[in-house]
C-alpha cells in the first residue's frame, strides 16, 4: 500500500490511502494521485487482503495497523457514508 502511495504522491502513506485503495479494490476509483490504478493493482490488493483476512490502516499512534476485515468494512462503510457525494474523488 505504501508503495502505491509513493507512486501516486511520492509519500510513504498519504492521509486516506487505505480508503482510496479500498475504493479502487471495489471498483469505485481508477486513479489515485499520479497513479492509474490497473487491474493488476486491484488483483494484488485483493490478494493481500484475502491472505491477511483484513486491511491495513494508518493509526497516528501505532502507524500501519492491521484490522480484521469485518472491522475494516464497518469503518469503510461509515467513512463512505460521510464522504459520498464529495464529487472530486479525493479521500481524507
Amino acid at each position: 500500500m505504501s508503495e502505491l502511495s509513493e507512486e501516486a504522491y511520492y509519500a510513504g502513506w498519504m492521509r486516506g490511502l487505505e480508503y482510496a485503495l479500498w475504493e479502487a479494490l471495489i471498483g469505485h476509483r481508477r486513479e489515485y494521485g499520479c497513479l492509474d490504478i490497473t487491474d493488476d493493482h486491484r488483483t494484488r490488493l485483493r490478494q493481500l487482503s484475502d491472505e491477511c483476512d483484513g486491511w491495513v490502516v494508518f493509526d497516528g499512534k501505532n502507524e500501519e495497523t492491521w484490522l480484521p476485515l469485518p472491522v475494516w468494512q464497518t469503518r469503510f462503510a461509515l467513512w463512505e457514508s460521510v464522504h459520498s457525494g464529495d464529487g472530486d474523488g479525493e479521500t481524507g
